[in-house]
């Protein structure tokens, strides 16, 4: 008999963290209590070093990584920095019924722990998934129907218990638009069968399923009703390698070092690496230690000097790979109309923008999904930097005082429609808030000073503390700010409906329109493949080219560097998960 989840007691999605600022490179690693325990494998300025040349009597892959693993436990995640570094970690030891193929760009999803991708009920409510029966977690407990049932129990207890600080990742997409529960009873059908009872058909389900927070802990080995404790606890699940040790630095619990050993007993294929080893490491040394041969594989570097020097490298190779998120200018709807919406979206300078701010190391966003995600369209109509077409946006509108202007491409110093600005006469003024203290946020406001100026708009400035600037977004009353979004798993609904449902508290702009808000609700209950593909294709046509809710401006590009000689890392598509189970190294 099993029991349903109880409605969260808190009202609809949390406030899911948005990111707005750059990573900064952390110091160097000190770790003084395990530095004797450490010295049998070799110490070096505080981390490990293994030199690939003395690795051939056995398969050791080293990481470097920017931050280290912070939390032992999935459902626990108290600060953005790390939550890359940890999801790679997870993905070693802990697994969810379904994986993305990381082997393909569109990175679908297929089978993990489920021996098939499912069966829905004719009315949406119910997902029935057949279980593999030759699985057990790694302290030998097995995994059934019972495993998936008290995992999922847990996971919306915390939704219900936990303070939002330490599961804001993740608890939003467990529930539906009106903080209801997706899952209504986790329903165990046989000892290996598990059926999803939902309060709604959800679409997106198997997605959910496929990411970081639906991956099985042990039931024997996890705290049922407290996260596991990242000093003292164990990380149990059924994955390819078993967590052998762990250290974190006393002081900076983002850095640290792990090493983890290839499962003997794993269901599916072992492990051609016998142990991987990841080490936290500043940018820079883990650019020039996979140039030594001291580490084989990091990811997601934007040291841009020395990714040129490794493109150039015989013993390495560097690829880029498109990010998860999108940033942008989102433009509150109350105060912003459509014509200038549309206006100063055409006058924003993007290739300026991310030439400055990023020497040309990023793209422009073409639309609000990135670039790799379900039904993401990058082909449509999207505005470029055209201070012509701005400008005759504005009079065609017939917006106030522009009767006498000419619609040309004059940007030159002291053009008519900067001179509106310059005389104290401005079309419009529209108030940037910035954090002073934030490098970019400062540069920003100078360039949009000098973008909305060749279309007569004075840019007003008003610098704020971070909370201020958070909490003043939070609330809507932005007129107008920089953000990004980032995704956690790879559907449509992750981004769109967050963003831009007149339901969700993350739609901070106040943005609404009826046909939209139709798409979304449809999105979230069409199962047929290709109706879902138009619907989406539909949305993403209609905020780009018709609606100008937000300026996209760009689209991280990060590099991953590895040695010539490592084969089997997942180097295609959008990294939902990183999986290591197919690794070698070519050599040994």
């Amino acid at each position: 008999m099993s029991t349903g989840h109880k409605t969260p007691k808190k009202n609809g999605f949390p406030p899911k963290k948005k990111f707005s600022k750059i990573r900064v490179i952390k110091k160097p690693l000190i770790i003084g209590g395990i530095a004797a325990a450490l010295a049998v494998t070799g110490l070096l300025g505080g981390f490990y070093f293994f030199n690939i040349d003395q690795q051939k009597k056995e398969d050791v892959l080293v990481i470097g990584m920017e931050f280290a693993l912070n939390s032992l436990d999935p459902l626990y995640n108290p600060d953005d920095l790390s939550f890359q570094e940890n999801n790679m970690v997870w993905s070693q030891i802990i697994e969810g019924l379904f994986e993305h193929n990381q082997s393909r760009e569109d990175t679908p999803i297929i089978p993990c722990l489920a021996k098939d991708l499912g069966t829905w009920s004719a009315d949406g409510l119910n997902f029935t998934i057949p279980l593999r029966e030759d699985v057990q977690f790694h302290d030998e407990t097995p995994f059934n129907a019972t495993a998936v049932k008290w995992n999922f129990e847990r996971l919306y207890r915390f939704i219900d218990t936990m303070l939002w600080g330490d599961i804001w990742p993740w608890y939003y997409m467990y529930l539906l638009p009106d903080g209801r529960p997706i899952i209504n009873e986790t329903r165990v059908i046989d000892e290996y069968t598990v059926r999803f009872v939902l309060n709604e058909p959800y679409a997106p389900l198997r997605a959910v399923l496929a990411t970081f927070s639906s991956y099985f802990l042990s039931p024997t080995s996890t705290p049922e009703n407290d996260f596991v404790d990242k000093f003292t606890g164990k990380l149990i699940g059924t994955g390819p390698f078993i967590l052998e040790s762990y250290d974190m630095d006393p002081i900076d619990e983002l850095c640290g070092n792990l090493t983890l050993i290839a499962n003997e007993d794993y269901w599916n294929v072992k492990p051609k690496i016998d142990k991987v080893l990841f080490l936290s490491l500043s940018d820079y040394d883990r650019m020039e230690k996979v140039m030594s041969g001291e580490i084989h594989y990091t990811p997601g570097s934007n040291n841009f000097t020395l990714i040129e020097t490794c493109k150039n490298a015989t013993s390495v190779n560097a690829a880029p790979r498109t990010g998860r998120g999108v940033f942008y200018v989102a433009m509150n709807y109350d105060i912003f109309p459509l014509e200038m919406r549309k206006a100063m979206s055409y006058a924003f300078n993007y290739s300026d923008y991310i030439k400055t701010m990023f020497e040309d190391r990023h793209v422009r966003c073409k639309s609000p999904l990135p670039k790799g995600m379900l039904y993401s369209n990058w082909d449509f109509d999207v505005a470029s930097t055209d201070i012509q077409i701005a400008r005759q946006t504005l009079k065609n509108a017939s917006w106030p005082g522009t009767s006498g202007l000419t619609a040309d491409d004059n940007v030159s110093a002291g053009n008519e429609w900067e001179k509106l600005v310059d005389d104290g006469n401005p079309l419009k003024t529209y108030n940037f808030s910035y954090v002073p203290t934030v490098d970019s946020h400062v540069l920003q406001s100078v360039l949009f000073t000098k973008y909305f100026k060749q279309i007569g708009i004075n840019i007003s400035l008003n610098n704020l503390t971070g909370p201020a600037w958070w909490d003043k977004v939070q609330k809507g009353g932005m007129e107008f700010y920089t953000i990004g979004w980032g995704a956690a798993f790879n559907d449509p609904v992750e981004i769109l409906n967050p963003l831009f449902s007149e339901n969700s508290p993350y739609n901070h702009y106040n943005f609404t329109d009826t046909q939209v808000e139709d798409g979304l609700n449809q999105g979230l209950i069409e199962r047929n493949e290709m109706a879902r593909r138009q619907i989406y294709y539909d949305i993403q046509k209609r905020l780009i080219e018709d609606l100008y809710p937000v300026i996209l401006t760009h689209t991280n590009i990060d590099w991953d560097i590895w040695a010539s000689n490592v084969k089997g890392i997942p180097l295609e598509g959008v990294p939902y998960t990183f999986i290591l189970k197919y690794a070698y190294l070519e050599d040994n």
